[in-house]
């Protein structure tokens, strides 16, 4: 037995919470995890993890072995991954998590440059079609959402910054409908707006003039297009369907290329902060501090909105 990669093996279990993703994780099959663990307990003459068909769980003998393995697990992989790496530029697959939005609108569209800087580097983007506010532990690094601030767990995050709600609209569509000038006069727009039971039924716009402070509830009417996909909205816009509401961080490369243009600039939406999540252990892996650093640097203090134009 290599136990070695049955320490690994039993880690990746209790971390991604089952066989089948530490498998995935491990790139190996859920047969060789169970065979790893299987063959680990055999040599402690031990029980450490307790299945059922619904649950998985350490055992006391396990939550006290793990505890002792973790931090010799990951001062090993510092040890190779700072040997290994030694003047030399990350390589490898650096796996990344995100919403189909972020990666379309400032993931993908970095990729080339980031390889430019980094040759060796292997980028995989695995999406998903809503915004996420809790770490994929199988990927290295996940792009996270929240109100106000992330939940609780066993993570860290790196604020890359803020993000505010704006309108928009194609010029195509206000050639025949002239821009509001104040949110009052939305009611007399065609507004794209995400179908959802669980949606609200109003919005908060406030203004951002220093003179003028103030804020607006948006109750918006009737429109003749729905969708439950921010995708299929942003493209009914740019068809000219319409007025579209969307996050600053989606809607900056739209702007910026003319095809759709900013109603309403001295007024936001809800803001949002946008995050790094990693892992929460000691050694971040040269790849992932790469490419933080390389984020930070595109996307500058993380405090402002680096995407409002």
């Amino acid at each position: 037995m290599n136990q070695l990669d049955s320490l690994r093996a039993l880690l990746a279990v209790i971390d991604l919470g089952g066989f089948a993703a530490a498998a995935r994780a491990l790139d190996t099959s859920p047969a060789k995890v169970t065979r790893l663990i299987q063959d680990l307990e055999k040599t402690l003459n031990t029980r450490l993890l307790q299945r059922t068909t619904r649950t998985l769980s350490l055992t006391e003998a396990g939550e006290v072995y793990a505890a002792r393995i973790r931090p010799v697990i990951d001062a090993l992989d510092a040890a190779n991954d700072e040997v290994s790496t030694q003047g030399r530029l990350p390589s490898g697959v650096l796996k990344v998590r995100s919403s189909l939005d972020f990666a379309a609108a400032q993931l993908i569209p970095r990729v080339s440059r980031l390889q430019r800087l980094y040759p060796k580097l292997e980028v995989e983007i695995n999406t998903s079609d809503r915004l996420l506010e809790s770490p994929d532990l199988e990927s290295d690094l996940t792009v996270l959402f929240s109100r106000n601030g992330l939940a609780d767990g066993d993570f860290v995050a790196r604020k890359l910054g803020t993000t505010s709600g704006v309108m928009c609209a194609s010029p195509q569509y206000l050639k025949i409908h002239p821009a509001p000038v104040h949110p009052e006069e939305l009611v007399r727009h065609e507004c794209l707006l995400p179908t959802g039971k669980d949606l609200p039924h109003s919005f908060w716009l406030t203004s951002v003039d220093p003179d003028n402070p103030q804020q607006f509830e948006f109750r918006p009417g009737p429109a003749k297009f729905h969708s439950n996909s921010s995708e299929a909205l942003y493209h009914a816009a740019l068809q000219g369907l319409g007025l579209v509401g969307m996050l600053s961080v989606h809607a900056q490369p739209y702007i910026r290329s003319g095809a759709l243009v900013r109603v309403l600039p001295q007024w936001i939406g809800e803001r949002w902060q946008v995050w790094a999540g990693y892992a929460g252990r000691k050694h971040v892996p040269r790849k992932v501090q790469a490419f933080l650093e390389f984020l930070q640097t595109e996307f500058g203090d993380p405090e402002l909105d680096p995407w409002l134009v």
